[in-house]
């Protein structure tokens, strides 16, 4: 029970305030000439999520490790953004917008990156010790 509250709880409610947000109608951030603050927001929401999503698929299973573990996280996240801007697409107000698919999955594909490739630096560094 632990483990649950500890690795999986918090992604599985932030995924669902993901949701909450999505489901208000006419939720939007000031459109400005200058920076596209809502690009740069969905970028962070789902480098957040991907890491949560790390970390709770890498404490599910020890068969879960290197290049899976990889896969997974980012074929979940990837799925859960495309079905958050579609579902999107449904919401008085809303709209669902290609670009904030793509930094979506640029957001959650760089902090997987870097989180895989951090523990596999960390493994060589434990193995040459």
């Amino acid at each position: 029970m632990r483990n649950f509250l500890t690795y999986h709880l918090p992604a599985i409610l932030y995924g669902a305030l993901i949701i909450v947000l999505s489901s208000l109608p006419g939720l939007g951030v000031p459109n400005i000439k200058i920076f596209q603050m809502d690009k740069l927001l969905h970028f962070c929401e789902y480098a957040v999520f991907a890491m949560l999503i790390y970390r709770s698929f890498s404490h599910i299973s020890d068969s879960f490790r290197g290049r899976l573990m990889l896969f997974l996280s980012m074929f979940f996240v990837v799925l859960f953004a495309g079905f958050d801007e579609f579902y999107q697409s449904y919401i008085p107000g809303r709209q669902s917008d290609p670009y904030d698919l793509l930094f979506d999955v640029l957001g959650a594909f760089i902090i997987i990156t870097y989180l895989f490739l951090r523990k596999k630096t960390d493994s060589r560094r434990s193995v040459a010790e």
